[in-house]
Order: structure tokens, then sequence, then C-alpha cells
């Protein structure tokens, strides 16, 4: 069930939206002019909300490794050799000069993603 209160309800009723928020643990909407403007939480709910999405991230991001170490390798002895073989390649072309400092590198991703 959707709450909508007209934003001056805020100052007005401030009390009353603090309960529905507390009692019914769902959002509030606050209109301005007749449109929504803001959304009030709890504080429980909110952190609820919130826990949620950092696991549901969390989640999305196992999947990922998952799929990606699942496409790529069979066994995890199979990734231990790929990963040393990596880091050798890699030592070897530090030993010759071929590399880029992280400050190299991050300036890099900055330029590259647009991140200034």
């Amino acid at each position: 069930m959707a709450f909508i209160r007209p934003c001056a309800d805020l100052r007005n009723n401030y009390n009353e939206i603090s309960r529905i928020c507390h009692e019914t643990k769902e959002p509030l909407y606050i209109t301005k002019n007749g449109t929504n403007d803001l959304v009030v939480l709890s504080d429980e709910a909110y952190e609820n909300l919130k826990k949620n999405l950092e696991e549901t991230e969390n989640e999305r991001i196992d999947r990922l490794v998952s799929a990606h170490f699942d496409k790529h390798y069979a066994t995890f002895e199979e990734f231990q050799k790929d990963i040393l073989a990596k880091i050798e390649q890699a030592l070897k072309e530090i030993d010759v000069g071929r590399y880029r400092t992280m400050d190299e590198f991050c300036a890099e991703m900055e330029e590259k993603y647009d991140l200034h």
C-alpha cells in the first residue's frame, strides 16, 4: 500500500509521518505541487533496503566471477597454473623495462573512462 502526503505535512504533521513510516516499514511519498518529490523511510526500512542492495550486488559479483572462472578453467589447479604463468611473464616484462607505474596506469584509466 502506497502512502502519499503533500509536502506541507512534513512541517505540519511530522509525528504522524514518522509513526506511519515506523509502523508500516513502507516508503511514504511526499508530493510537491501534485508531483512526486521525495520518498521518506524509517531508518530501519532504509538500512534493510541498503543491506538488500549490497547483498544483491555481492551476489551479482559472485555470479560474474564464477561464470568467468567456469568459462576459462576446468579446475582450481588449472587456474593456479595460469595465474603463476601470468605472474612469471609479468616479472620477465618488468626485468626488461616493459611496465607502467600505478600512477601511469590510473591516469590511463581515468582518461580512457573519462573519470576526471
